[in-house]
């Protein structure tokens, strides 16, 4: 553990393990813009990425002892990212007709209910042997 200890400590003080990941995240974006199509559409996902590099950069600034401003700012970048990537992935689900959701599993319910059969099956289509009450028309007997 010690060794560890050695290894990662530095990084952590520089606050160069958020940079080391910055890059790692810069690379997925890369690779989301030169693939169009083959990992879902692009911009909810870039907007994704961007709020994360956005938390990361507020980890770096207070890893390295930055003024608050600087870390309200990263974190507000994170949080406009997130919005936007919210409101995208639901002008999409809209667009589909689809639920929202943060599950790839299919709602419990569908979105809509199938049509109905049909009109309400009169006396014709009642159980055999049962007989409809008798209704009267006109004046009421006495």
């Amino acid at each position: 553990m010690e060794a560890l200890g050695h290894l990662f400590a530095p990084l952590f003080e520089s606050g160069r393990i958020a940079d080391a990941i910055l890059l790692l995240v810069a690379a997925e974006a890369l690779l989301v813009a030169l693939l169009p199509g083959r990992l879902g559409p692009r911009a909810p996902l870039l907007a994704g990425l961007a709020a994360g590099a956005g938390l990361l950069l507020a980890l770096r600034a207070t890893l390295v002892g930055a003024p608050w401003p600087w870390i309200a700012a990263a974190l507000a970048a994170a949080f406009a990212a997130h919005l936007t990537e919210m409101g995208l992935r639901r002008a999409e689900a809209l667009r589909r007709r689809e639920p929202v959701a943060t599950s790839p599993e299919p709602p419990a319910l569908p979105a809509h209910a199938p049509p109905h059969p049909g009109p309400h099956p009169g006396p014709a289509a009642r159980a055999p042997g049962r007989v409809a009450p008798l209704r009267h028309r006109g004046r009421h007997r006495a």
